[in-house]
């Protein structure tokens, strides 16, 4: 397994297991722990200095919201990439995403409006590097889709209760994984719209324009679900 070449403890025996999750799910949406990579107990805990138990705990934890894939008594790893899955991981954020907006709150914020604008901007600047490379690949990628999030962080300031807020840290951790590797295959023109919508509604303070962005983020996405589809073998039509 390639993990992060660090020659002290990560995490204190003693911390509670969430911060092992949290240190795993981090590597995995950074990239550091790579689609397809072998998570073996003996590497992880080398790597974060913590017994098996919080490791095997967590890796529980990121299998059930689609960070990790296991075989039982054969191998555990981290998730393949499966383009297919973006378009309904955009979907499903997205209807989450445009119940936050409240007038004065959040990307709405009188004083956050000259952040927000900026956080924008740089997602603007990141999608025209993947347009302008004659390759985009894994980093270029996860440049636009980091810079994406930069923006829902700001949008999340409206505060989400705490299902709202797990879901969305599910979902918004599977996406990243997902569709950061992607390379020329990350499809940026539904965002590419959706930026120019999103500042409309910062300079306007509008919800209702914020949220009508996102709505057609999700039904431009929506529609470019079937040129990511995975082509199924003969046999599956039968």
């Amino acid at each position: 397994m390639p993990v992060p070449d660090e020659r002290r403890r990560v995490i204190a025996r003693r911390l509670h297991k969430d911060e092992v999750h949290d240190r795993l799910l981090a590597a995995i949406v950074s990239g550091d722990l790579p689609a397809g990579a072998r998570l073996r107990d003996v590497d992880l805990e080398t790597w974060l200095g913590v017994s098996r138990t919080p490791i095997r705990t967590a890796l529980v934890r990121l299998e059930q919201i689609g960070l990790v894939e296991a075989a039982p008594q054969r191998w555990t790893r981290v998730a393949r990439l499966r383009p297919s899955v973006v378009p309904d991981l955009v979907v499903a954020l997205c209807g989450l995403w445009r119940d936050l907006p409240r007038a004065g709150h959040g990307l709405l914020a009188p004083t956050a409006a000259g952040d927000g604008r900026l956080a924008l901007e740089r997602c603007a600047v990141a999608v025209e590097a993947f347009r302008a490379s004659p390759r985009p690949g894994a980093r270029e990628s996860r440049a636009v889709v980091d810079a994406a999030f930069a923006c829902v962080a700001q949008l999340e300031g409206s505060g989400p209760s705490e299902v709202t807020g797990q879901l969305l840290g599910d979902l918004g951790a599977r996406l990243r994984h997902q569709a950061a590797a992607l390379g020329r295959g990350l499809d940026v023109g539904p965002l590419t719209e959706c930026l120019a919508e999103v500042d409309a509604a910062v300079v306007a303070a509008d919800p209702l324009l914020l949220r009508s962005a996102l709505d057609r983020l999700a039904r431009r996405t929506a529609r470019a679900r079937p040129a990511l589809e995975v082509p199924r073998p003969s046999w599956w039509r039968r």
